[in-house]
Parts: structure tokens; C-alpha cells; sequence
């Protein structure tokens, strides 16, 4: 894994752009506002737990309780997934944006993190990562962790441009393996360190570009948390 460090909010966007060497090549991106693996929710308080049959009953039980509140005719499993990621349950899914800019702002944006540092992970040649939803109907039956590109079923996930990376449980390993040190994938992430004295001048700026709360979750409370950002900054 590579690692570079982040001077200013153009020189981001500098080596961000620098990061693409083909016009063709697909960028994803993920913003942390701390140093912490890169494995999903499902798997943070016991990486070496095989969460794969408790998964399968929560988002059973989430599809009973749900159904009748959207259209879900037509949504398969990995529908479900995603649908159950963006509103808070536990999976086997990692956010990824291919927008570098929602990237850094999930990364800068923690206010009880403001004095760390924080960083934004560059996932390089992402296509040649994707998954075969025809070869690979079912989350839970899998043989590599892969990228998904998901169905843009709700509004958050539109507004965040969202991608992820599709985790599995390594038998082999008897752990779910960080990307920053999974062999067939971490050659291909690049970290940048965002320090923590620049990062109240990249929300300014993100702000002048759009990207803020109000328009990354597009409901209520992303108005109502932008305005304390606003009124409240210091």
C-alpha cells in the first residue's frame, strides 16, 4: 500500500488526479476519520467471528419488517444489502464513493475527531475488482472480496455516489482480512493522511464546491446538521 500526505485541499486534488493514469480506469474512494482497518461494520468488534449465518437472519428479519414500507418488488439480495447498509445495519459491505470529494468530507467532517488526523483511501484499478451478480447471486456465498456496483435504490446513495467493496469471511485466514493487507487487493489502495491543522480549511472549501451535509443525505436531518456546521463553526 502506498502512502502519501495531504498538504493543502488543491494539493488533494492534485494527487488525486494523478492517481488515474487511464482515462477508462475506475477510482473509488473511502474518507476515515481515523487510522482503523478497512473491514465492514459487520466484522469490527470481532474480526475473527464468522458472522455469515447472523448476517442472513438480520437481513431476513429486516426484509419481514420492511416490505411494505418501499417498493421492493424487484430487488434481489444484494439490494437488500445495500438498502441495509445505508440505514445502519451491520454488514458485509464497505462505503466507497467514486467521488473524491465526498470521500474527504466523510473524512474531515467528525467534529469529535477534529484533532487527529484523518484519511482518505484510494482504490485504484477498481474495475478489474468488480463482482458477477449473474455468478454471484448470494452475498453469503463467495470466494474473494469484490467490488460492487450497486443499484442506485435510494436517494442517500445517489447523493454520495456510492460503490462498495463486498467482504467475505476468510476460512483460510479465520478472519475477515483488512484490504490494506489482503494480498490480491492492497497493491491498489493508496492512503493520503489529511493532517488535522488543514482540515477546517477542506470543509470551508468543500462547502464552495457543494459537498456538505445537506447534500450528501438528503433528508432532514442533513439540512439540520449543515446548519450547525454553518451557524456554530468556529
Amino acid at each position: 500500500m502506498k502512502k502519501q500526505k495531504v498538504t493543502s485541499f488543491f494539493n488533494y486534488l492534485e494527487l488525486v488526479t494523478k492517481s488515474k493514469t487511464k482515462a477508462t480506469e475506475l477510482l473509488l474512494f473511502r474518507g476515515q476519520s481515523e487510522s482503523k482497518p478497512l473491514i465492514p461494520s459487520i466484522a469490527r468488534d470481532n474480526p475473527e467471528s464468522d458472522t455469515t449465518d447472523l448476517e442472513k437472519k438480520m437481513l431476513e428479519e429486516l426484509i419481514r419488517r420492511t416490505k411494505t414500507k418501499l417498493n421492493s418488488t424487484q430487488f434481489d439480495e444484494w439490494d437488500w444489502l445495500v438498502y441495509a447498509q445505508h440505514f445502519g445495519m451491520k454488514t458485509r459491505l464497505l462505503d466507497w464513493t467514486s467521488n473524491p470529494l465526498t470521500a474527504l468530507w466523510f473524512a474531515c467532517s467528525n467534529e469529535f475527531k477534529k484533532n487527529n488526523d484523518s484519511f482518505v483511501y484510494i482504490l485504484k484499478n477498481a474495475d478489474t475488482f468488480l463482482l458477477d451478480k449473474q455468478k454471484e447471486s448470494s452475498p453469503f456465498n463467495r470466494t474473494k472480496t469484490r467490488v460492487l456496483k450497486p443499484t442506485l435504490n435510494n436517494d442517500r446513495i445517489i447523493a454520495q455516489a456510492g460503490w462498495f467493496t463486498a467482504h467475505k469471511y476468510s476460512k483460510g485466514s479465520e478472519r475477515f482480512v483488512d484490504l490494506r493487507t489482503n494480498i490480491d487487493i492492497n497493491t491498489s489502495i493508496t492512503e493520503l493522511t489529511i493532517p488535522k491543522n488543514i482540515k477546517s480549511d477542506v470543509l470551508e472549501n468543500l462547502n464552495v464546491f457543494g459537498i456538505n451535509s445537506q447534500t450528501l443525505f438528503p433528508e432532514i436531518s442533513g439540512i439540520c446538521k449543515h446548519l450547525n456546521w454553518e451557524f456554530t463553526k468556529k
